[in-house]
């Protein structure tokens, strides 16, 4: 730890191995990401990145203090027990012993796949009654507490008595539950450049930091020219209303809307007249529009007919927005600061989370792996020839991701492009129809031509349809996305994959270069 201190942030970064760097860049959280950093500084019998090992192992240990599971796997690993210090240990090896999970014929297996989850609370508190020293059913408790927003009832079932041994870790989780549950998670920054001084490979702090004492986080700025709204919906008539609803509480200065309705059979054009003479009012005439069509198109089609509309390409601008989301008033301006900071970026995006469970990120900052073993030959039936980065659903959003800078692919449901950009690169992929993947691959093609996207993660947007691990999605739907997923990859060549994933890691290098700069400066 000494020499991360002593050492300059930047001499510290540039003496660390390029492979590690590539992992470190993408953030220092998330379970998966965490016990892989921790894996490689181990398999490198490097001392020098010892510590990096250790902080990663700690870090997933405070992330999901109660998970018996990972606790044995790692205590059964003598190079983990012999870095870390006695006190997380003995941490460890209580979780692991008061841990002990059901088979996987138990009925409670089959009820967690339900997700009702009022049934499932209080077959938690039987449980915990039952077998009141199982740490397992206080890791359950906390997952779909947490999962739920019920942080009342994680303190609950994590309150209950327990072996005064097993108190320690109760203790932890509880300090992560009030600290999640917590309204404002705001930021001292005196705390985070100590953090940083003694961990300055920790590119999560280093972000986040440079952000708030640059004035990057407070950011808000008009768009340097006019915006054209676009939206589409088929048979979403109440999200749409209240979509409609967010839009015209913010503030929708230089902007016109134009709404799709892509062949709805409900009251989605009853919606839209209903709205169009409150659009007008604030916005002006000709500033709201309407295009309905006698069919469903398809998401792709939907944005490229949009697109193509000569009244939309007179706007400097082109923001698509899903018929599902929740805006903040000054969303808006959020984009125009990322545009005015990076002004060169291919599309601006931010971060989204679940409508119901602002916890849950579903869209944060997503990369290309460099790695060699994460593109494989295309000609092989693969399910993922090439990936992006997925920190943002191994953890929950506790301001790991409040930062901005560059990056692979953005989220679809909320993404600005300069309209002259736009029509250069090319329409959505109609194949990828309905609705899968098509803005993803608009993504990559952007990155291929050196033109990357940004994340704007001061700006959240919350969205009505939950995804992942969050989602109830139909066989039919899942094989759609499946074969969607497939037509993507196979419309990028290796090579061609392989160059824009290395030329965002030295997009990503340089950015990262800049910000330490100035944090070095500063703390000096």
């Amino acid at each position: 730890m000494a020499r991360a201190i002593t050492d300059g942030l930047i001499e510290f970064w540039q003496s660390l191995p390029e492979d590690l760097k590539a992992k470190l860049r993408l953030g220092f959280t998330g379970k998966k990401h965490l016990l892989d950093i921790a894996g490689w500084c181990l398999r490198s019998g490097n001392p020098a990145v010892m510590p990096i090992a250790v902080d990663a192992l700690e870090t997933v240990v405070r992330e999901n203090p109660l998970d018996g599971r990972m606790a044995a796997e790692l205590l059964a690993l003598n190079p983990i027990k012999d870095i870390l210090s006695s006190e997380v240990v003995e941490k460890l090896t209580v979780v692991a012993n008061y841990y002990q999970a059901p088979g996987p014929s138990d009925p409670f297996m089959k009820l967690r796949a339900s997700r009702d989850f009022l049934v499932l609370k209080d077959f938690i508190r039987t449980q915990v009654t039952k077998e009141p020293n199982n740490l397992y059913w206080r890791e359950q408790a906390l997952t779909i507490g947490v999962f739920n927003f019920d942080t009342d009832f994680c303190v609950e079932i994590l309150s209950n008595d327990i072996e005064s041994s097993a108190e320690s870790v109760i203790s932890i989780a509880l300090s992560r539950v009030r600290a999640l549950s917590s309204p404002e998670k705001t930021i001292d920054t005196g705390q985070l450049l100590n953090d940083l001084a003694t961990a300055p490979w920790n590119m999560g702090l280093a972000l986040r930091g440079y952000d708030v004492l640059a004035g990057v986080a407070e950011m808000r700025t008009a768009l340097p020219g006019s915006v054209a709204l676009l939206l589409y919906s088929w048979n979403k008539a109440d999200e749409l209303d209240a979509t409609l609803a967010s839009l015209l509480d913010s503030d929708l200065t230089g902007a016109s809307l134009f709404v799709l309705d892509n062949g709805s059979t409900d009251r989605t054009a009853e919606v839209l007249a209903g709205w169009e003479s409150r659009f007008v009012a604030e916005l002006g005439a000709d500033r709201f529009t309407v295009i309905s069509l006698p069919v469903n198109v398809g998401a792709a089609s939907a944005r490229n007919w949009l697109l193509h509309m000569d009244v939309v390409q007179e706007h400097e601008f082109v923001c698509y927005l899903d018929d599902d989301v929740e805006l903040s008033k000054d969303w808006l301006s959020w984009l125009g600061a990322a545009v005015k900071v990076y002004p060169e970026a291919g599309v601006w995006g931010c971060k989204v989370v679940d409508h119901a469970n602002g916890l849950l990120i579903q869209s944060a900052d997503s990369h290309l792996l460099a790695e060699p073993d994460t593109i494989v030959d295309f000609s092989r039936l693969a399910p993922n020839p090439f990936k992006l980065s997925d920190l943002h659903i191994q953890t929950v959003d506790s301001g790991d991701f409040d930062f901005m800078r560059p990056c692979a692919s953005v989220t679809g449901c909320c993404h600005l492009f300069r309209t002259e950009t736009l029509l250069e690169s090319g329409d959505f992929a109609i194949q990828l129809s309905p609705s899968q993947y098509d803005d993803m691959e608009h993504d990559i093609r952007l990155c291929e031509a050196g033109l990357f996207p940004v994340y704007q993660g001061h700006l959240a947007v919350r969205h009505k349809k939950r995804t992942g691990v969050a989602s109830h999605t139909s066989m039919q739907e899942e094989g759609n996305a499946l074969g969607n997923k497939y037509k993507m990859q196979t419309m990028h060549g290796v090579e061609e994959v392989c160059a824009a994933a290395r030329a965002e890691q030295a997009v990503l290098e340089v950015d990262i270069l800049v910000k330490l700069k100035f944090l070095e400066e500063y703390m000096k």
